[in-house]
């Protein structure tokens, strides 16, 4: 039975349940849809058909004196995109049609990310970080928040797969992390030379076996006690309240609080914000590569048959150019800077 975009946004919205706002923002798209004249069901739909919508969308905006049609195109663009692959999560397609690239948009007020100087910030602004009370772990706290830096940048984890701050979080413990070419998961036939890290993901539970890049895997080495026990956690440092330690850390580094794009109110930046900020470089380094990152993509696509894609996870995760600071510690600066050589002295 052929399906109309509208039922497929229907049941597609009444099985995530979505806010109203993002209901609403579905539904117009919907309306542009049908003011277009797309008549044909999901299943006949090809790229030339969304390209021409999505023009369309684009060129009505400008007659309308919109202020950013850029925006106007890639919103209904990533509506699409959700419902399509959701659509082929319950086989209701055989495949997601193909869709154009998006469009050049203006930034909108406020900031939604983290930079890359801030995160160079961030990365040296750790030897700042205080020794929390009772402090007994082999490294300074703030190598283990260097090293969860990257993870977040690299990989865009979750909080609690970094730290354990409730009960069904699971962070990565020691054997989950092997330094060997091949990956635990024997179905994946490529090869990383540093080494593999497996985890799951807190909201879905679902695994993913990650190569390391030469970044990565120098970092976290850089963690690695010569004695520990296989189901020891990596990361220390997190405490009970993970993104109240961010938040001192981005004071550390004078990074200021974000802008609330809709209140223009000031909001602390959180460990989240890593997550999000991982998605767009990702975006930008290889498009479509965040869905399988981060096992979904910045609109909540989950993909069905992720196991089929992982090559381009591997091409994307081995070649994603890193923050500057992030080097520092593959060139032997350990401790210092590595523009002046001057060396940095961890708190007490």
């Amino acid at each position: 039975m052929a399906t109309t975009l509208k039922a497929a946004v229907e049941s597609y919205l009444d099985a995530k349940a979505v806010a109203r706002g993002t209901r609403n923002e579905y539904f117009s798209t919907v309306h542009k849809w049908e003011e277009w004249g797309g008549g044909s069901p999901i299943e006949e739909l090809q790229h030339k058909h969304i390209r021409e919508f999505l023009d369309w969308v684009h060129a009505r905006a400008l007659a309308q004196d919109g202020t950013n049609p850029g925006r106007t195109a890639n919103k209904a663009r990533e509506h699409l995109r959700a419902i399509f692959s959701w659509a082929w999560e319950q086989e209701l397609i055989k495949t997601p049609p193909r869709l154009p690239k998006p469009r050049d948009q203006r930034d909108m007020a406020g900031r939604h990310y983290l930079t890359k100087p801030e995160i160079n910030a961030l990365y040296f602004a750790r030897h700042q970080m205080n020794r929390p009370r009772g402090w007994d772990c082999p490294f300074p706290v703030g190598r283990y928040w260097r090293a969860a830096l990257v993870v977040f940048f690299n990989y865009g984890v979750d909080t609690g797969t970094v730290w354990k701050s409730a009960p069904f979080h699971e962070p990565i413990p020691w054997e989950h992390v092997t330094w060997d070419p091949q990956s635990s998961d024997r179905k994946l036939k490529e090869r990383s030379k540093w080494g593999w890290v497996f985890y799951r993901r807190v909201k879905t539970g679902k695994a993913f076996y990650r190569p390391m890049n030469h970044i990565v895997h120098a970092h976290l080495r850089s963690i690695l006690p010569e004695n520990f026990h296989p189901e020891a956690p990596v990361f220390q440092g997190g405490g009970a309240r993970p993104n109240a330690r961010f938040q001192e850390l981005c004071a550390l580094a004078g990074i200021s609080p974000r802008t609330n794009v809709e209140t223009g109110a000031e909001e602390p930046w959180g460990l989240k914000d890593l997550r999000k900020r991982c998605a767009a470089y990702y975006e930008e380094h290889l498009p479509e590569s965040s869905v399988e990152i981060l096992g979904h993509s910045v609109g909540g696509i989950t993909y069905r048959h992720y196991a089929h894609r992982a090559p381009l996870a591997f091409k994307a995760i081995m070649t994603l150019p890193q923050p500057t600071a992030s080097s520092a510690l593959i060139h032997g600066h350990e401790g210092e800077c590595p523009c002046c050589h001057r060396r940095f002295t961890d708190a007490g």
